[in-house]
């Protein structure tokens, strides 16, 4: 009976530890997919914003540039504060 149940308690923690692995990468992708997801969040609300092709808009006019330029310094911003917290 004393060796069962040392076999129990053994394949427990096996158990145990295997969990504790396939729990700490999938912490890695979602932690990845959620730095992904915040990066796009602010683009498409910005494309939300001006993909809408109001007749007064200043932007139709000029291409977007301005946009553009919105677009890839919010992208800039948040890679950059990720990175400064390690999480990038």
């Amino acid at each position: 009976m004393g060796k069962t149940s040392y076999l129990l308690e053994y394949a427990q923690q096996v158990r145990d530890a295997y969990q504790a692995q396939v729990d700490d990468a999938q912490n890695k992708n979602m932690q990845f997919l959620t730095v992904i997801s915040t990066i796009f969040f602010p683009l498409t609300l910005i494309t939300g914003w001006y993909g809408m092709n109001f007749e007064n808009m200043p932007e139709l006019e000029s291409g977007y540039p301005f946009v553009i330029i919105l677009s890839l310094v919010v992208i800039i911003i948040c890679i950059w504060i990720f990175r400064k917290k390690k999480i990038l």
